[in-house]
């Protein structure tokens, strides 16, 4: 072969493999042009088909409507019982499921396929899990428990149920232990427990981030039923056994820094958020680190809108270079959990400089605000601690007429003041809300001299309002309190109101602005006026609630009636 000869030869070759790896590529390209797919998949197949008796097998089959992510379904298969590993053997759009231990006699065996199943092709999931059931005695149990999670994103949830028979239901802790079914939410969090053996279970929603069927706290948020559920062939279906999702915190907050802003003024870095009324009640400890000499502390404050930080006011200067130390102790945070004693001090070097910055402030209205609802809460939050007395003479609240109204000022904390009016304020009426600035002076005595603060606002129109209107039952004689709440679903404002009524009965929930809304209630079993979500373990269960089977929609001037609300 001359050089010539070779030199095309070689020029061919790539000539050709380049075009090979081009329709290669190519191939791989889906056609463009036509509809979006966006139809889920389905199981149309199975092998046992469901509900089958007297079954012998060590493996099941199952067929989809289209070809599916095999990493996808592999991770949504749970069988219930175990059944060891499982082995997968896939062709085309069907698969073959082995099993690595032999079935039980007599024992009905549920195949649950999780939400989490998508197509090759678009990434569609499946819009409701699939169960197959099938026994390999005689019989099939026919239990069943139904249910729904609320929450923001309830889709590929999973439940897990646990049969108490034969247990101490006190020692059950599904953070080390697996459930005996398992099932995953559709779309609208609803699912379907079902070929149940007629026993006492206790069922909690988990978001499984591990997919490691159980449940792992500070990771996971969990659901707790409001109480255990019962199947028996006098009750073989149970349904509203209902879920609201948290995260527990079993974690101690910290002291992560102390720095001195000034040479009276701290400011302080926490873990997590605290809770600002033990925050308030705690004790603050600062001494010089050389001399052991205590700094006397005046005041000490969370700053609104950011509870994982706070301030301190030390009576006395603090010295420039000097060391100190700062030790915090009872205080908790938001779940109850105590200061960790062992990160609880911090040491920092003494600013000696004066401070000469003038205390900013801010309202929680916005100049020429409208729509501001009558008993909105009025407040007034600084950068800083100032003088509560000069401020008194300071602040005025007062009518289009300019006449003054009588209010009471309340200090939630030395930083933040709200303002109730003694009497309620007018609907569709203009009102002006004035600070003095040289009311407004700090511990140093910075302050501001001939200017004032003002803003201006109008209270809500009652024409432009409505009402939902109904009542709440129970089927059971239960304790507490019951708090309604509508919560709107179509504004870019939260709008969310409550009120409580003393048992079962009627209810109106008036001044609502326009727009659709979610109208639920909860049993206040523990008198704390918020909802309590229970606990994992130690089991507590979580208190009653229900939720309006529609969302509303509110009309100016106009009331929706005949919401009832059935506690289960």
């Amino acid at each position: 072969m001359t050089s010539s000869t070779r030199s095309g030869f070689i020029l061919s070759f790539f000539t050709l493999a380049a075009v090979v790896v081009l329709l290669s590529c190519a191939g791989q390209i889906p056609p463009p042009g036509g509809p979006v797919d966006v139809v889920p998949p389905e199981v149309i197949r199975t092998v046992p088909d469901t509900n089958a008796v007297r079954v012998e097998t060590n493996s099941i089959e199952l067929e989809f409507s289209k070809y599916v992510d095999r990493r996808s379904v592999e991770e949504s298969i749970f069988i219930s019982p175990y059944v060891g590993d499982l082995e997968f053997d896939w062709s085309g759009t069907s698969v073959a499921v082995r099993f690595t231990q032999a079935l039980r006699r007599n024992t009905t065996y549920v195949v649950n396929i999780g939400t989490d199943v998508k197509d090759r092709r678009a990434g569609n999931r499946m819009a409701r899990g699939f169960t197959l059931a099938f026994a390999s005695g005689d019989s099939i149990d026919r239990g069943a428990i139904r249910g729904r999670v609320y929450d923001e994103k309830p889709e590929g949830v999973m439940i897990f149920a646990y049969a108490l028979g034969g247990i101490n239901p006190d020692t059950l802790n599904p953070a080390t232990t697996r459930p005996d079914y398992i099932m995953q939410t559709g779309l609208r969090g609803t699912y379907s427990l079902s070929h149940l053996s007629y026993n006492r279970y206790r069922v909690f929603a988990v978001r499984d981030q591990y997919r490691d069927l159980v449940y792992d706290k500070q990771t996971d948020q969990c659901g707790v039923a409001s109480e255990d559920v019962v199947l028996s062939a006098q009750r073989p279906e149970v349904h509203d056994v209902n879920f609201q999702l948290s995260e527990e915190d079993t974690t101690r907050p910290f002291l992560t820094a102390v720095r001195a802003l000034d040479r009276r003024h701290l400011v302080l870095g926490f873990s997590e958020p605290i809770d600002s009324l033990t925050f308030g009640r705690g004790e603050f400890l600062l001494s010089d680190t050389a001399t052991g000499e205590s700094v006397p502390i005046a005041l000490q404050f969370l700053r609104p809108g950011a509870p994982s930080n706070g301030g301190i006011l030390t009576v006395s200067a603090m010295d420039s270079g000097a060391g100190y130390r700062l030790t915090v102790r009872k205080i908790s945070d938001r779940a109850g959990n105590p200061v960790d004693s062992l990160h609880a001090s911090g040491d920092f070097a003494g600013n000696g400089t004066p401070d000469t910055l003038r205390p900013q402030l801010v309202f929680s209205v916005k100049d020429s605000a409208r729509g501001i609802s009558p008993d909105a809460p009025l407040r007034v939050t600084f950068s800083e601690p100032v003088d509560t007395v000069s401020l008194a003479h300071g602040l005025t609240l007062s009518d289009t007429g300019k006449g003054i109204l009588a209010a009471e000022l309340l200090w939630v904390s030395p930083v933040q003041l709200l303002i109730r009016p003694h009497t309620e304020l007018r609907f569709n009426s203009w009102y002006r809300l004035r600070v003095a600035m040289d009311s407004v002076r700090d511990a140093e005595g910075n302050s501001y001299k001939d200017s004032t603060a003002v803003v201006r606002f109008q209270t809500l129109d009652l024409r432009t309002t409505g009402t939902v209107e109904g009542s709440v039952t129970d089927a059971r004689a239960g304790a507490g309190r019951i708090v309604v709440t509508v919560a709107g679903i179509d504004a870019t404002d939260v709008r969310r109101k409550s009120i409580s009524i003393p048992a079962p009965g009627g209810f109106l929930l008036d001044q609502l602005p326009e727009g659709k809304y979610v109208v639920s209630a909860f049993r206040d079993a523990d008198d704390s006026g918020t909802y309590s979500y229970g606990l994992p373990f130690p089991f507590k269960p979580a208190e009653r609630f229900a939720v309006y089977q529609d969302s509303v929609k509110v009309r100016a001037r106009w009331g929706v009636q005949g919401v009832v609300i059935s506690l289960k």
